[in-house]
């Protein structure tokens, strides 16, 4: 499932969640809108891939959440998102520390985050990459 939210206007950029994880990716994607930000959220790697090849977003920063289950896919995903668009920041998330530091090879800032997210950190990691 797809949810796409506030589509573009010229002086709007955007996060995309990417995380098969309904639950964690709606209450995170809901916390940041809160916080002032637009959001919009996959839980697929091909819909996020849609979100960001499409002119309508002005994506410039993806949370990528990755699992025992899908670090394959995430790790993949994150290769082809530094290729085909090398000008948005990727912060990783991962449920277990191990997955965290194998993401360190596609991620420049580090895998800083584990799931569940503390919010807080969520938020200073975004700011310092929109700084």
């Amino acid at each position: 499932m797809t949810t796409e939210i506030n589509p573009r206007s010229d002086d709007t950029r955007v996060i995309l969640i990417l995380d098969d994880d309904a639950i964690a990716r709606s209450a995170v994607a809901a916390y940041l809108r809160e916080c002032g930000y637009t959001v919009i959220e996959a839980a697929t790697e091909h819909a996020a891939k849609t979100m960001l090849d499409s002119p309508k977003y002005d994506i410039d920063i993806v949370i990528c959440a990755t699992s025992d289950v899908s670090s394959e896919d995430r790790f993949g995903f994150s290769r082809w998102l530094r290729e085909h668009h090398s000008h948005v920041r990727l912060l990783m998330a991962a449920t277990i520390e191990k997955t965290a530091k194998l993401a360190a090879d596609v991620c420049e800032e580090g895998p800083h985050l584990r799931k569940p997210y503390d919010h807080q950190n969520l938020v200073a990691w975004i700011k310092r990459l929109r700084a």
